[in-house]
């Protein structure tokens, strides 16, 4: 490992876990304990007298569907407030005429969405109310109407259920970017993908038949125990089962080469889960997603809709994988020539790409990424050690452990996150986005930090 890619992984491990404390709240016991104090009908120049200029106001416009409350700041959604009787109001994510009538409107808005597509989705409040909020520290937070407090809330915490209702926007220009690079990077993968990586798969299946089913069994198996233990929320559990349904990292080569791993054997696993992910994918999602709505206390309306995520992934991955084996099969000396270029600008594609994914909902991401890094970091730890452990149980060198480990714990998150932006599948649904985005970051980090160990350790055949 040279000393640039030791400074990459040092960076890009102190960002990741500096942005899980980055938004740790400071204690405001005092405050917490003067609001008590406060009641509702207090107007707000006593308000002040008792406890000081606020923090920070935001004038706010309250929009009523029932008792249920949608907070809107500049245009946009800020905050979804549930009345107490209807905190178990489930979110829906379709916008057609399919929504069944008995669900409420607040069911379909979301935080970070714009007030025309609010309106177009949950049509016009029951009745609309301007105000502000004051905030004393981000933990408290006074509510006015017409200058009088209205109610107070204290103890203000973010959890994974706000997750749940944030809906992170993109352009249709952003969304032809993330499909664009995400093609480019499939067409790059393809490039190396020849007819005798498969002959492996004759002359010594054992490794890849487990690489196999390390990706695409076990990994979405464990992912369901874990969701199961772990009882995400349910955008964050279909986050995590999505992105162990979409194999085939596009460094998984890189790191496995740097972790002295078997080469070869990395190169017919990629290609194998490259081209096995176009069905394998939607069928695994629609599979462990249904079995998951089935078991699951926490379901929200998620229809899988089997059809168009095959359509989509065919789309995503099909077409530019078939180019891209065309083109290295009729210009094989320019696929030499341009093959290092495209390796290099896939991964910093790759890296834009998953920046391009919160760029316009970065504020979110800040705000949010500490609720799920652990998660984040748990499940890919558990996808690198359940690719390591199949390997070792049936006794396969040390060399090929390690492939299969990176190959397991390197998942295609470009994919998920193209597919969870997708309108007419998951129309950006929070944290699916966040737990697919946070994936595309760390396990770079984990895949580079444990490759730099293993380059240290010259693996025996044992």
């Amino acid at each position: 490992m040279t000393q640039r890619q030791r400074t990459f992984a040092t960076i890009a491990t102190t960002i990741v876990l500096g942005l899980v404390f980055l938004n740790t709240p400071a204690s405001a016991q005092i405050y917490t304990k003067k609001l008590k104090q406060i009641s509702e009908g207090t107007d707000s120049t006593t308000l002040i007298a008792k406890m000081g200029e606020p923090t920070h106001k935001e004038l706010v416009i309250r929009y009523y569907y029932g008792k249920n409350e949608a907070i809107v700041a500049d245009s946009t959604i800020k905050d979804i407030r549930l009345a107490e009787s209807h905190k178990k109001v489930k979110i829906h994510l379709r916008r057609d005429k399919r929504t069944p009538k008995n669900i409420p409107a607040i069911a379909s808005l979301r935080i970070g969405m714009s007030t025309t597509e609010a309106l177009k989705r949950a049509g016009s409040p029951d009745s609309i109310i301007s105000g502000e909020d004051w905030y004393y520290s981000n933990r408290n937070r006074v509510e006015l109407t017409q200058g009088k407090v209205r109610h107070v809330e204290t103890h203000l915490k973010s959890s994974l259920e706000t997750l749940d209702w944030i809906w992170l926007n993109f352009t249709q220009s952003g969304l032809l970017f993330m499909n664009l690079t995400l093609a480019f990077i499939m067409f790059g993968v393809a490039l190396q993908i020849k007819l005798e990586h498969f002959k492996m798969l004759i002359g010594n299946p054992k490794p890849v038949v487990l690489g196999f089913i390390s990706q695409f069994v076990a990994l979405p198996l464990v992912t369901f125990i874990l969701v199961l233990i772990i009882k995400p929320t349910p955008s964050v559990a279909m986050g995590m089962i999505l992105v162990a349904a979409c194999p085939g990292g596009n460094i998984s080569n890189f790191i496995s080469a740097m972790g002295k791993g078997n080469i070869a054997l990395s190169v017919t696993l990629t290609a194998i889960a490259t081209i096995g992910a176009i069905f394998m994918t939607p069928l695994n999602f629609a599979f462990w997603g249904s079995l998951y709505s089935e078991a699951s206390n926490l379901v929200i309306p998620i229809e899988i809709d089997s059809v168009e995520m095959i359509k989509t992934v065919l789309m995503l991955l099909g077409i530019p994988i078939i180019i891209g084996m065309w083109f290295a099969h009729k210009f094989p000396e320019t696929t030499k020539k341009i093959l290092k270029p495209i390796k290099i600008s896939s991964i910093l594609f790759f890296m834009g790409f998953v920046v391009a994914a919160f760029a316009s909902n970065f504020e979110y991401f800040l705000k949010y990424i500490h609720l799920i890094a652990l998660i984040v970091i748990a499940h890919n730890a558990l996808g690198l050690l359940t690719g390591y452990l199949i390997p070792t149980i049936f006794k396969l060198p040390k060399r090929d452990r390690r492939t299969i480990a990176i190959e397991t714990g390197i998942q295609n998150s470009g994919l998920g996150l193209v597919l969870i932006f997708n309108p007419n599948l998951f129309d950006g649904l929070g944290g699916m986005a966040f737990i697919a985005a946070t994936w595309g970051i760390w396990h770079m980090v984990s895949g580079l930090a444990l490759a730099h160990y293993w380059s240290k350790h010259e693996p025996t055949q044992a």
